[in-house]
């Protein structure tokens, strides 16, 4: 028999920017408003699970206001926020088409990526980026996966700029191709604390860059094997060794 926890786990789970806590009241976007009343059928007294990144998860009780509006009255803590910040894992990577980055961006989610940096090299076939579309993107996949933060998201910087400002604390391992560089797991074994992966262009880099990666101290070239992989793949499979190695 189910434990009324376990139905807990299957309300509807909802990111929310208002400060949460017990008895606290708050009106919801829109979005979520539509999406309750109008595909999940929600009512008065029902319950959703709302989280902000900053507060934990709390369980809530809904309440439909006029003909679209939804309220959540706010009961209970199901999860605290963790007192320590989750260890740094970054991934910078050139746009790529729509479809494939999205589910790019939704597994990195998955797979526990904090800060996600969109990258401008010579190569870069996609050159600019729908910002709001993508960070909601990010929150729809840490809805799903019940995590409870979402990664940072930041503003697409050329390769120069973001090399000349990266800081020594965050070891940055590039994924390069046919280049005599070591395996990415011999890397991981050796790696402590924050790192950072950066996947570039579905043409590679040139050598102007491999140059400029070169001459960075805290970048160290990695080769993912003898397959040329597509920039997602060579994303998601940093990403799942990383997590391998926690």
């Amino acid at each position: 028999m189910n434990s009324p926890e376990d139905k807990v786990t299957k309300e509807p789970r909802l990111y929310v920017a208002a400060d949460l806590c017990e008895s606290a009241s708050l009106a919801l976007e829109e979005a979520h408003s539509h999406y309750l009343r109008n595909v999940l059928r929600r009512s008065d007294g029902d319950r959703v699970r709302l989280f902000n990144g900053r507060h934990g998860e709390w369980l809530a009780a809904l309440r439909m206001e006029g003909k679209k509006g939804v309220a959540a009255a706010v009961q209970r803590c199901l999860r605290p926020q963790p007192n320590e910040e989750p260890q740094q894992t970054h991934l910078l990577f050139a746009p790529i088409k729509k479809a494939r980055q999205e589910i790019m961006l939704e597994k990195a989610v998955e797979l526990g990526v904090t800060h996600l940096q969109p990258v401008l090299t010579r190569n870069t076939e996609v050159r600019e980026l729908r910002h709001d579309r993508n960070f909601q993107n990010l929150i729809e996949a840490a809805e799903q996966c019940e995590r409870l933060t979402v990664p940072a998201l930041l503003p697409l910087k050329p390769l120069a700029e973001i090399l000349g400002t990266w800081p020594e604390a965050v070891p940055l391992l590039a994924c390069v191709e046919r280049r005599a560089v070591p395996r990415l797991t011999a890397a991981l074994c050796a790696a402590r604390g924050p790192l950072a992966f950066l996947i570039g262009p579905e043409g590679g880099f040139t050598a102007e860059e491999h140059a400029a990666l070169q001459a960075q101290g805290s970048v160290r070239p990695v080769s993912l094997g003898e397959s040329i992989l597509r920039a997602e793949t060579a994303a998601l499979v940093c990403l799942a060794l990383r997590q391998a190695n926690f």
